[in-house]
């Protein structure tokens, strides 16, 4: 097992993992780190804390996800996939691994709807969180 990494070196780590990576959906989006300094607890936040904490309107959409579900329709291959995507899923599972490594308490977050804002949320070795965000676009 890698050694975890204090939130610091996690965040720059995180960024290296990401730059260039996209998020699939209507739309590609990229991926954006950041530290998560407000929240102090120990457990990730709920969907209520988590308004709070993004600043968002009372009866804005929050839906959490399981981590794999997350990542379940971006590690699909299929037979016509040349070689930029089986590039693209190896650096799918590359970031699953990654978080899975790093973050404790690893919770995915949607928000809105439509235009959806993805965070990751997770918790580094040393106690601070990390946040992890990209945009679906889902008109259907």
């Amino acid at each position: 097992m890698a050694a975890r990494l204090a939130s610091n070196l996690l965040i720059e780590n995180l960024k290296q993992e990401v730059n260039g990576l996209l998020y699939t959906s209507e739309s590609d989006a990229p991926f954006e780190v950041n530290a998560l300094p407000e929240w102090q607890e120990e457990t990730p936040p709920e969907a209520e804390a988590l308004r709070t904490l993004l600043g968002l309107e009372a009866d804005v959409p929050v839906k959490i996800q399981k981590i794999e579900s997350f990542f379940r329709p971006l590690l699909k291959t299929y037979d016509w996939f040349g070689e930029e995507e089986n590039q693209t899923v190896e650096r799918y599972q590359q970031l699953k691994s990654f978080v899975a490594t790093q973050l404790t308490k690893p919770q995915v977050y949607r928000v809105g709807e439509v235009e959806i804002d993805i965070y990751i949320v997770g918790q580094s070795v040393d106690g601070p969180w990390v946040s992890l965000k990209t945009k679906a676009t889902e008109t259907e």
